[in-house]
């Protein structure tokens, strides 16, 4: 597949020493000296970088590399122009790790599957380390990303690179069912749960997997791990930690949240779960996640409940024959 801070008052819990502070901003108020313009201009530049262009040309028959390309080079050009200006200095870094982000996935890594040692490779591996390479070839959108910290004062703690504290408090959400005050160590499981069903209930409606086969695929159970761990912590980088941490000074904390829920969601159209109702789902998991690491400073919750969640996939996949 691929949360939030309500706007109501921060909880006094006083944080575990170990954990440093990040995005300190006040909930639901812009950045001070951040020009208001920026909020329209970060939700436009998601929009025009993430993969609903894509979609739209698709249902227009074109395919090719042509629309993704188009969006890195505009998101780069408007990276310099903005970043000539005092005033929309702060978007620059977030143009570029949309732009880093379409480029990886939409554009380096189709063209390293189908290099022909890479093709010769694959053809030749069985199906558990083929999804471990699949995955893999993704990575290289998250060493380009390293390039958009060039410049820019981004420390660990603001990339939220850090387990964090697994027992924090959870602020209530209007879209969460429960109004009392939880903690992490409670909702984590829940959610982990929760998430799991949906996803069994999706992929079986969509792929009709044949459960007889599951006895058969124990003995891919390590590379269904190596998998999902990788592209767990690779999606939460990308998706999350290093937006985040680009838009810290750009949007109050929530729009930051959803903002990056709503990118998660859109690049998962073609994926899984997808279409438009797996957006829907990766968009709420993606405000699950994120809402997570701002409130326990970390990431822990956020790779655990999506390692779970790319576990079930795996094995759905290897159950219904798909790569």
């Amino acid at each position: 597949m691929a949360g939030s801070v309500s706007e109501e008052k921060v909880s006094r819990s006083p944080a575990p020493a170990n954990v440093p502070p990040a995005f300190v901003s006040t909930p639901g108020v812009m950045p001070t000296g951040v020009n208001p313009w920026c909020r329209a201009i970060a939700w436009g530049a998601m929009l025009a970088g993430s993969l609903l262009p894509t979609i739209l040309s698709r249902s227009a028959g074109e395919e090719g590399y042509s629309v993704p390309v188009a969006q890195v080079l505009v998101l780069v050009v408007a990276s310099v122009i903005v970043g000539r200006s005092s005033r929309l200095r702060v978007l620059s870094g977030f143009f570029l790790t949309i732009a880093v982000v379409r480029l990886g996935w939409s554009v380096i890594a189709p063209i390293l599957a189908d290099w022909a040692p890479v093709h010769g490779l694959m053809d030749d591996l069985d199906w558990g380390p083929k999804m471990f390479v699949t995955r893999l070839l993704n990575v290289a959108g998250a060493l380009l990303m390293l390039t958009t910290f060039i410049g820019r004062r981004i420390t660990r703690d603001d990339l939220f690179l850090r387990v964090g504290d697994l027992n924090a408090p959870v602020k209530p959400e209007r879209i969460l069912w429960f109004r009392s005050q939880l903690r992490w160590w409670h909702l984590g499981p829940l959610i982990v749960l929760i998430f799991a069903l949906a996803m069994i209930a999706f992929l079986f409606s969509s792929l009709r997997p044949n459960f007889w086969q599951l006895t058969q695929h124990w003995q891919l159970l390590p590379w269904a791990v190596a998998t999902a761990a990788l592209n767990a912590a690779n999606e939460e980088f990308q998706f999350r930690c290093v937006p985040l941490a680009h838009l810290r000074n750009v949007l109050p904390l929530r729009e930051g949240v959803w903002l990056t829920a709503v990118f998660f969601g859109l690049a998962h159209y073609f994926g899984q779960p997808s279409g438009w109702l797996g957006v829907a789902m990766a968009t709420i998991a993606g405000f699950i996640w994120a809402k997570s690491m701002l409130e326990t400073r970390g990431v822990g919750w956020a790779f655990s409940i999506h390692l779970v969640q790319d576990l079930v996939i795996f094995y759905f996949l290897a159950m219904s024959n798909r790569a």
